[in-house]
């Protein structure tokens, strides 16, 4: 799931999560005056004016799509400029005030205290308090609405909030983790009004720099400044989201001037380059595309056989095929190199050792498997070729089934057996317990390890950064073991947008910050 302007499920402006470079445990201070605005990839043409903005979302939920943060089918385009959290992305990555102007923990890392911007209003004009706060958090962790960020939240007691006064909300958790604010950055931690369960789905009051004009999911879905916006009113007068599911109608609709912005295939920045009009930003991220073996679905089940499968991968062909070398090799764990918890693993192609895999695993005379793949997200269906092609040296026969873009996400993932997937970058101890954790919603592979899940859950309580850095990556090591994640290479942030928008140009993009030139 780039500046990061991937509007995916996965990729949205990386809202999810990225490593931080530091412990989270000290005490935060305020937050440094904001950088520019300027684009310094291009000069800026004309005057800045309050334009529309137009960008694209995949239509990934197949129209169900939720305004509500922490659904399952929210969705992310107008998530992330409706609402705020209590912490959001600092340039570097790490954990910085956004509702929250400071925060601290007690010498155990179980008790946290955060304290509240004051004058902060939602859409409907009432003030954000603290128990805004403990409502949305309770909502995200209710299991009746089956979130993903409730296993990344499960280590908050929700039962046990104090609101000592209006700006100040303590958080008791179940355990000691000294990154707790790193779960923070979660997406589904947008704040929400209190009481509004039953209306947050379609009316997107939150405190962020636009509010809900028109809410039009299969058409036009409108996005109008919010001139009382805390942190200043936006240098955009609206902006429009427009669904297109298929990436390569989205760089043509980008080339033909109906968007102003997005991420762009691997095979399309030559051509993109070609016109002037555009710049085009690639950046190191930690974004993946994945092949996803179901293990509680045979051949998969099988240890030896999900082992023979991520052998016959030639990560370097894959990294160039798939991703024309935009990114960097890994291991089938999705902690990228630029988190502070990253393992760094060395599989070798081993074409021998998958095929003697499978005559243990009974599959003597070759194994046939059939791989759903789509273009939804960029580098899926040639990284499915090249696989299909690697397998075939072991005796794998892999039927390529492509799909429609159209309700990928409801129809395909997480249904089928073989698939491909892709992800946005997120800091460790998230996509561990979101993604690989027993029971966890989003648990694409069905992968289930109480050794795992206790490596996580030691990691968390482990206040001496380098054992809860052994202890995350000891549990990296399991997962590329024994999972059922194919996961060849991080793919590198490559978007393009119109040269006349301005302010685009940084790893977290600060909406309200964005501007377009006449």
């Amino acid at each position: 799931m780039q500046t990061n302007n991937r509007l995916s499920r996965r990729h949205f402006l990386q809202a999810v999560g990225v490593a931080a470079g530091t412990s989270a445990l000290a005490a935060c201070v305020p937050a440094a005056p904001a950088a520019t605005t300027a684009n310094s990839s291009a000069a800026a043409t004309g005057t800045a004016t309050r334009g529309v903005l137009r960008m694209s979302h995949t239509l990934e939920w197949n129209g169900k799509e939720s305004l509500a943060p922490m659904s399952p089918v929210r969705f992310f385009p107008p998530v992330s400029l409706l609402y705020n959290r209590l912490v959001r992305h600092s340039s570097e990555g790490r954990p910085e005030p956004d509702l929250a102007e400071s925060w601290e923990a007690d010498e155990t890392a179980q008790i946290w205290t955060f304290n509240l911007r004051q004058g902060v209003q939602f859409h409907d004009g009432k003030p954000l308090t603290a128990k805004d706060v403990v409502y949305t958090l309770q909502y995200v962790v209710d299991p009746e609405l089956g979130s993903p960020g409730a296993s990344v939240l499960e280590i908050i007691d929700s039962t046990a909030f104090e609101t000592p006064d209006e700006y100040t909300v303590v958080f008791k958790l179940k355990q000691p983790h000294a990154d707790f604010p790193l779960l923070l950055l979660h997406y589904s931690c947008y704040i929400i009004p209190e009481g509004s369960r039953e209306t947050i789905h379609t009316t997107g009051i939150g405190t962020g720099p636009f509010k809900l004009e028109t809410l039009n999911v299969e058409g036009k879905t409108v996005l109008a400044a919010n001139d009382d916006y805390w942190e200043g009113a936006p240098g955009l007068a609206k902006i429009e989201v427009l669904p297109i599911a298929d990436a390569e109608a989205r760089t043509a609709a980008l080339l033909a001037d109906q968007i102003d912005m997005d991420d762009i295939s691997y095979s399309a920045v030559d051509l993109v380059r070609r016109n002037e009009n555009y710049v085009i930003n690639s950046i190191p991220a930690g974004g993946w595309n994945v092949l996803v073996m179901r293990t509680d679905t045979a051949p998969f089940d099988d240890l030896r056989v999900r082992q023979a499968m991520k052998l016959v991968v030639d990560r370097a062909v894959m990294l160039q095929t798939a991703l024309q070398d935009f990114g960097a090799i890994a291991a089938d764990q999705p902690v990228w190199p630029g988190d502070q918890y990253h393992l760094s693993i060395d599989r070798r192609r081993d074409v021998e050792q998958a095929k003697a895999l499978l005559v243990e695993a009974g599959y003597a005379d070759g194994l046939e498997v059939t791989l759903f793949t789509s273009t939804i997200s960029e580098g899926m269906i040639e990284m499915a070729i090249a696989y299909k092609e690697m397998a075939a040296e072991a005796g794998i026969n892999v039927e390529i089934k492509q799909t429609p873009a159209e309700g990928y996400w409801n129809e395909v993932w997480m249904t089928e057996a073989f698939c491909s997937s892709s992800w946005g970058e997120r800091q460790a101890d998230q996509v561990l317990n979101e993604v690989y954790r027993s029971g966890a919603s989003w648990n694409e592979t069905y992968w289930s390890n109480p050794t795992f899940d206790q490596l996580l859950d030691d990691a968390r309580k482990e206040l001496d950064f380098e054992k809860r850095k052994a202890l995350y990556q000891q549990a990296q090591q399991l997962l590329s073991d024994e999972g059922g994640a194919i996961i060849p290479a991080f793919a590198y942030s490559v978007s393009a947008a119109h040269k006349r928008v301005q302010g685009v140009d940084m790893r977290f993009i600060r909406w309200n910050q964005v501007t377009i030139t006449a």
